[in-house]
């Protein structure tokens, strides 16, 4: 089997989920010769693994992106797919949202097509790592010797194996950094099992023999789509939100994909201003039209807009059944089974192990968590490493992280990814 152990490899993305397949992709249609010096890494043993579970952990059925935005540079490219497959009962009005399932049939199609990772076929035994440029590999250091000659970087695995590349791409994201807000971490501490973050629940696991009454925490997306899919599974559900429930068909201003906005954000010489902008976009968080219309008729879901947990206790009626009794600004509930935090994720990029040392020893600059990327997407003063996707919000703006951010970082780093073949 080829491995990667003492190669030399000349573009390296670290990263297998949306936006290190669009970047490989993207490449690849411009340079097909980049397959043979082109490496993906991921803990994962296949592309989009992460994707994968935490849409089916929520239950999420379509995606919130357009048609448009995929992993392809081709615009139409999972719409015609759809028609192909007669598959267009998945694209949902009004801008043809994908299922999740479409969407996920789209990227292994797409990807095996170019040896990223999936069987060209169904029942196909071809392994991913011998014939492919997507390598199972969990990075555990990430070293830059400036004088080291044409190949710098060098990575090492969680099991000691190592190789060397001219060129890194971080396209890590934020799900290792979960954010749990400050109050909730001493419940978190008296009921382990009962106070969790949303990165850690699933609504595919059996968690309770009959319908429990469960309090989700937050307002956005995350938080409406488990309400939704609990409810739709016969629980009852309280949804708790520290500020009013927005409807927006968005995460963000879609102005954010056009030249003006991304114009007058580049201009701002702040970083830390340009953090600010970004909060004041992404805001809260919002609730599509169809998962809020959801919510509203649902009779199992009961939602406390501009509401705040005071205290959770055992239940005084039932703690022999680890119960729970929540004790909020608007009401107290009880008999509560689970307390989910969709409390989303603060990126910082010091949780990543791997880039510890790094960070450290090379004086990487960051704004709250994320590095001062130069306009090329270079994380100063470390040549030739480059961030896409959430760590490089500070330079594309509130559109980073979502899948349309591939396409924005990827028209930064052609250029120089050119310049490594």
């Amino acid at each position: 089997m080829k491995t990667l152990a003492h190669r030399n490899i000349p573009i390296t993305i670290i990263g297998g989920g949306i936006h290190g397949t669009s970047i490989a992709l993207r490449l690849l249609r411009e340079m097909p010769t980049a397959k043979r010096h082109l490496a993906i890494l991921d803990r994962h043993p296949k592309p989009l693994t992460q994707w994968r579970c935490k849409t089916e952990r929520q239950g999420m059925t379509f995606l919130r992106s357009p048609a448009v935005h995929h992993i392809t540079p081709d615009a139409l490219g999972i719409v015609e797919y759809a028609e192909r497959h007669n598959r267009t009962s998945e694209l949902a009005p009004p801008y043809a949202q994908p299922s999740t399932q479409l969407f996920w049939d789209f990227c292994k199609d797409t990807l095996s097509s170019v040896g990223a990772g999936f069987p060209c076929s169904p029942g196909s035994q071809i392994h991913p790592i011998k014939h492919g440029i997507y390598h199972q590999f969990e990075v555990a250091k990430l070293r830059w010797d400036k004088g080291a000659g044409k190949f710098p970087f060098r990575l090492i695995s969680t099991d000691n194996q190592g190789f060397r590349s001219r060129c890194v791409i971080l396209a890590i994201g934020a799900d290792d950094c979960a954010y749990v807000p400050p109050e909730f971490t001493q419940w978190q501490r008296q009921f382990p099992e009962r106070v969790i973050h949303a990165s850690e629940f699933s609504v595919l696991k059996e968690f309770e023999t009959s319908p429990a009454k469960i309090v989700v925490v937050g307002g956005g997306l995350t938080a409406g789509t488990l309400a939704k899919s609990l409810s739709e599974d016969g629980h009852d559900v309280a949804l708790i939100a520290r500020k009013p429930l927005k409807t927006e068909q968005f995460d963000f201003p879609p102005v954010w994909l056009g030249p003006k906005a991304l114009a007058e954000f580049t201009s701002e010489t702040n970083f830390q201003q340009r953090y600010e902008i970004i909060q004041q976009n992404r805001g809260e968080g919002s609730i599509t039209p169809d998962i809020m219309e959801a919510l509203v008729d649902a009779p199992n879901i009961k939602r406390y807009p501009e509401t705040c947990i005071r205290n959770i206790l055992t239940a005084k009626e039932c703690p022999s059944a680890q119960r729970l009794q929540i004790e909020t600004t608007r009401d107290t509930i009880t008999d509560v089974s689970r307390v989910i935090l969709a409390t989303g994720y603060q990126f910082n990029l010091h949780r990543y192990g791997f880039l510890r040392e790094l960070i450290t020893q090379h004086q990487i600059p960051l704004v709250r968590g994320l590095p001062r990327l130069d306009d090329d997407l270079q994380l100063h003063p470390i040549q030739n490493l480059f961030g896409t996707g959430t760590i490089a919000q500070l330079q594309i703006g509130p559109a980073a992280g979502n899948i349309a951010g591939a396409s924005l970082a990827y028209e930064r780093l052609r250029e120089k990814l050119h310049s490594q073949l």
